[in-house]
């Protein structure tokens, strides 16, 4: 072990990694707070891979060259300069290289006021980046290679990684500017917001919003408690809330939403599975097999003449179901509304008859027939409410 002067430790494990360091940094009264601002190079030689583990907010930019250069700014209370002094002694800054790795571990005075701030640039072609911190928030843009950032209750904002990015805090929100590879987020109750996902993504929150704007690749999205909002995902799209609204402007491939207590809209998507305990259902520019069903709620779906239908099922045991169908649509239509004496079918196809399915005035209604000739079959049910067959104007 070498003891560098004032506050850097290094220890060797392997070819540790050289650390040089300001040794005097000045001692500054700003408000309350006694301040010193640390500084120094850690020489990662052939290390393709870096970690950081700290406690307190984390910014870090990639750059051209081959060491990681940082700035520590700490906080403390004391009576005097004296005593602030004697705290920011306590002050270690680790390195080591092990297995490829280089490890910059800092350990700030246990009596602190504020947490550290903790600046770095670092090589942009490194393979790897890992964060860790204990408390605080963190930001890291600018790396070709992979990022883990790892927080336990702050927020975390990424940019401009050109890798596959893990973001996990343990109650912060995630902002996601551009990632390039697959992308993992998760809060323990925070809003996730991503701009570009250049992969496929995971997005999960225990109590926030998620909303997405671009994913060149499936979306799985789940959250306990939030709204889920999708502009685009050029591929499947899979999303789950316990308590919001799923709204889906576009998307590549099938669309698969179930959500327990909101509203479902889905506004293109090449096929839908979409399940709501408590709210409606809207569709539209839909194409594929739909299967859309809501237990309290009503169901609204237009069916284009460039829409590739295929045999489709909508259903729902309180509310009611309206289909908007193009004029040129080749489709076969039934329809059966169980609402018994007060349940309606009413339909803006002379093709369509709609009769009771018994002698019986509490027998429910069916309508069938078919449209231009016939087509993929859409069967249509309700409980509690009205069937409308609309021409789309």
């Amino acid at each position: 072990m070498q003891r560098l002067p004032f506050i850097f430790v290094v220890v060797a494990a392997g070819t540790a990694p050289a650390l040089v360091a300001q040794s005097d940094p000045p001692i500054v009264r700003e408000g309350r707070f006694w301040v010193r601002t640390f500084s120094g190079t850690v020489d990662l030689h052939e290390a393709q891979r870096f970690r950081v583990d700290t406690v307190g907010n984390v910014a870090l930019h990639g750059e051209s060259g081959k060491a990681a250069n940082f700035t520590l700014k700490l906080r403390v209370e004391a009576r005097d300069a004296r005593e602030a002094a004697a705290l920011f002694r306590q002050v270690e800054l680790r390195t080591r290289t092990q297995g490829g790795w280089a490890y910059l571990n800092v350990s700030p005075p246990r009596r602190i006021s504020e947490p550290p701030e903790l600046s770095l640039s670092v090589p942009r072609r490194l393979q790897q980046v890992r964060i860790e911190t204990r408390a605080g928030n963190v930001q890291a843009s600018e790396l070709d290679g992979a990022l883990e950032a790892h927080s336990m209750g702050g927020k975390i904002a990424v940019d401009a990684i050109r890798g596959a990015a893990e973001i996990r805090t343990g109650g912060g929100d995630v902002q996601v500017g551009s990632v390039s590879g697959l992308l993992r987020c998760y809060s323990g109750g925070g809003v996730i917001r991503v701009q570009n996902s250049g992969s496929e993504c995971w997005l999960e929150t225990a109590g926030g919003e998620i909303l997405l704007h671009d994913a060149n690749g499936p979306v799985h999205a789940a959250t306990a408690g939030g709204n889920i909002h999708i502009d685009r995902s050029s591929a499947a799209v899979f999303a789950r809330t316990a308590g919001g609204l799923i709204q889906v402007q576009q998307a590549g491939g099938l669309v698969t939403a179930e959500s327990s207590g909101g509203a479902i809209q889905v506004s293109a998507a090449n096929g839908v599975r979409c399940d709501s305990a408590g709210g409606a259902i809207r569709l539209r520019n839909v194409a594929g097999a739909l299967r859309a069903s809501t237990s309290a709620g009503s169901i609204l779906a237009e069916l284009q003449n460039g829409d590739r239908l295929e045999d489709s099922t909508l259903s729902t045991n309180a509310g009611d179901i309206t289909v908007f169908i193009s004029s040129n649509l080749p489709v076969t239509i039934l329809a059966r509304n169980q609402s018994g004496g007060a349940g309606r079918i009413i339909s803006d196809f002379p093709q369509v008859r709609v009769r009771p399915a018994g002698g019986d005035g509490m027998a429910p209604l069916i309508a069938a027939g078919a449209l231009n000739g016939g087509g993929p079959m859409l069967r249509i049910n309700v409980i509690g409410g009205t069937i409308y067959l609309r021409k789309q104007r």
